[in-house]
């Protein structure tokens, strides 16, 4: 198994709790970046691929002519005869019937669309461009493209949400009817908006949010795959699945990690830089590090326990002391010889997570 990433960092507008590489969109920066593109993945020319993931940042904010652009730079570049899933992020504000249908004529078998709160008002907190009645027009043109496998985001926690607005939330969003839903618990990030204005989500309240979507999704269908994921009819994120079971993936673009060929490795996060770099044959990564069997042990666990299924026992030979102490606690139970996080070790995994290192 091999995925692709591709970081587009472009945006309209920067949202307060954004702490992802993305920049402001200008046309001729934002040509010149795919032509670096362009020339770094040929380092990777001819590779079969399995899932391909394009996210940012907000890719819906390329032209078409871009967009063609990119598509034309995976076919010629990768094997993607038998790929599995082709993901595309999007944001409402920045989606056309035009871009959709030039996504799916594209083979794009998923969108990811960036929802966040059913309320304007939270929606204007966090720095959003769009309202949710432009949600449902951008996601009901998808639909009518022929898209059949939609995830939502939505983030918890947000200043002034209440529980009762969550509960409302959860409900109105499963009235659209999308296969997948992925819920994230507000963190506020160093060197952003919300940093600077010393907010604080209220961890117990985003504790109780998250109690409630487990329930509530279970009640209404949705398989609870990953930590932070549910879907339908098991449409799961086959490309994010492919980073859980640590296994081997390709990133291009600005600040892309990759696994690849035994090394871990990241690109540089300046735009410019990264830009000017690649097209003078520069070196680009800036961390990278060789994977050694126990570092691989390691992070199988770390990545792997974030699934319902759970990882198999036999990776934990040389931590028997700390499963056995999260086992007695009741954070961790063995089930067919694979080990899995409890229920109430959910909303608390990184803290257990942490003990592996």
């Amino acid at each position: 198994m091999l995925g692709l990433y591709i970081h587009i960092p472009f945006c309209k507008k920067k949202c307060f709790y954004c702490d992802f590489v993305s920049i402001p969109y200008v046309e001729e920066l934002a040509d010149n970046y795919l032509i670096a593109l362009e020339k770094e993945a040929q380092k990777y020319k001819g590779e079969w691929i399995d899932t391909v993931y394009i996210g940012g940042g907000t890719p819906s904010t390329l032209t078409i002519k871009q967009q063609i652009k990119l598509a034309s730079v995976i076919n010629s570049t990768f094997n993607v005869s038998n790929c599995k899933e082709i993901t595309v992020e999007l944001n409402p504000e920045s989606t056309t019937k035009e871009k959709l249908k030039l996504l799916f004529d594209a083979r794009v078998t998923r969108l990811s669309f960036g929802l966040q709160s059913i309320y304007d008002q939270s929606l204007t907190v966090l720095g959003r461009l769009h309202n949710y009645e432009k949600f449902k027009q951008a996601y009901y043109d998808a639909r009518e493209t022929g898209f059949d496998n939609i995830n939502i985001d939505l983030m918890y926690g947000i200043p002034n949400q209440t529980l009762n607005s969550w509960k409302k939330t959860l409900k109105e969003v499963l009235k659209l009817d999308s296969q997948h839903i992925s819920l994230y618990p507000l963190t506020v990030e160093p060197n952003t908006p919300f940093y600077k204005k010393k907010i604080e989500p209220n961890g117990d309240l985003q504790a109780k949010m998250y109690e409630f979507a487990c329930e509530f999704l279970k009640e209404n269908g949705f398989e609870h795959y990953e930590i932070s994921n549910w879907a339908k009819e098991k449409k799961y994120s086959l490309h994010n699945r492919l980073y859980w079971k640590n296994k081997k993936y390709i990133g291009l673009g600005t600040s892309a990690s990759s696994y690849y060929k035994r090394y871990r490795y990241k690109n540089n996060t300046n735009v410019i830089k990264y830009i000017e770099n690649v097209l003078s044959n520069k070196n680009i990564v800036i961390d990278k590090e060789f994977i050694t069997d126990d570092l691989y042990i390691k992070e199988t666990i770390m990545l792997g326990l974030r699934l319902a299924e759970g990882v198999n026992i036999k990776y934990f030979e040389n931590c028997k002391d700390v499963l056995n102490k999260h086992v007695v606690n009741g954070m961790l139970a063995v089930e067919n010889n694979r080990v899995k996080f409890t229920q109430k070790a959910l909303f608390v995994s990184n803290s257990i997570l942490s003990d592996f290192i």
